[in-house]
């Protein structure tokens, strides 16, 4: 595995929270040049990099080697690249992400999609039959503050999996990703990989397919509020338990219980144990009148639900409110 003893190009596309974190994570490695490309936030980190408070790492700051505007300028100047993050908000309603990679992506690239909700991976997978389609499920509570100001908790985990493969890339496939996965650890960040990605993808969304949408709907509450109100606690178990039963239904598996969380008691048990107040991104997606990821987080699951045969009508309820929240930015 020759590669692992030379420097691998990997490039983040969507300079945020969670991918800001994750490139200063990578960068502390001496294998990997790390390149981001930052939209809202580039004057910022271009300027004076990420300042990072980090209750897990410590406080720090990341100075991206090299950050860019676009993936078109990035590409230009050194694409394509071994290892490409997809951090960007899956909107799929407003744009394809794959779209936007799609110059960056060469024959044998590895594509890890960083991003929330269900069927994230497929337009990646129909776009780059030539590259190797990851999905990576993150488990962290991070969030940026103000521009290039992150706050993150105690804790990061990866869970990744190949999702789809070109022809004969099976075993460089696995040997790439687990050199990726063994620099996450190198540098604090748990990381595993799993044959099949899916349970865990599920199971993060436990909590993603019920406290966003009820959060937005709830005006501003913080998770922990909603989980401590009876009533708006009753609508997010009863919710988590329809994403179970499809979830199970449609991976044949139990969920793997990361934090503990087996059932919608211990989801919300675990939502009201977090000390610090958590704000969901839909929710601050919505007080700035900015798209929410409304399609992969409900509007995906409903559609597989429907296919299936499975029953879920509180998503199908939060859908619609949202939706017609989001229909009202104009008004």
């Amino acid at each position: 595995m020759a590669f692992i003893q030379c420097i691998d190009a990997l490039y983040v596309v969507g300079g945020g929270a969670i991918g800001g974190l994750f490139a200063w994570r990578l960068s502390l490695s001496k294998d990997i040049v790390v390149s981001i490309v930052c939209r809202s936030n580039y004057v910022e980190v271009k300027s004076a990099g990420y300042m990072i408070d980090s209750a897990q790492f410590g406080t720090s700051v990341y100075r991206p080697e090299k950050v860019y505007r676009t993936v078109e300028e990035a590409v230009e100047e050194e694409g394509p690249y071994d290892f490409v993050i997809v951090a960007l908000k899956a909107l799929p309603n407003i744009y394809d992400s794959s779209e936007r990679i799609a110059a960056a992506v060469g024959k044998g690239t590895i594509v890890l999609v960083f991003q929330n909700g269900i069927g994230v991976e497929e337009p990646f997978t129909r776009r780059f039959p030539h590259a190797v389609v990851v999905s990576t499920v993150t488990f962290v509570s991070v969030k940026q503050e103000e521009a290039g100001m992150l706050r993150h908790g105690g804790f990061s985990m990866l869970a990744s999996g190949v999702h789809s493969v070109g022809n004969g890339m099976q075993a460089q496939a696995q040997a790439k990703l687990q050199f990726l996965s063994d620099v996450f650890v190198s540098q604090g960040v748990s990381s595993i990989i799993e044959a099949d990605i899916q349970p865990y993808r599920w199971q993060k969304h436990i909590l993603n397919g019920s406290t966003n949408p009820v959060s937005v709907i709830c005006g501003g509450a913080s998770c922990q509020d909603m989980a401590k109100n009876n009533y708006c606690c009753k609508l997010l178990e009863e919710t988590m338990a329809e994403i179970f039963v499809l979830g199970k239904k449609i991976t044949g598996k139990s969920f793997p219980g990361v934090d503990g969380i087996v059932d919608p008691q211990t989801a919300t048990d675990y939502i009201r144990s977090i000390p610090v107040p958590v704000y969901t991104s839909m929710l601050v997606d919505s007080q700035s009148k900015r798209p929410m990821e409304r399609d992969v987080i409900l509007k995906n699951p409903i559609k597989l639900a429907d296919k299936y045969g499975v029953d879920v009508p509180h998503m199908k309820a939060l859908y619609a409110m949202v939706t017609m929240i989001e229909e009202g930015y104009a008004r």
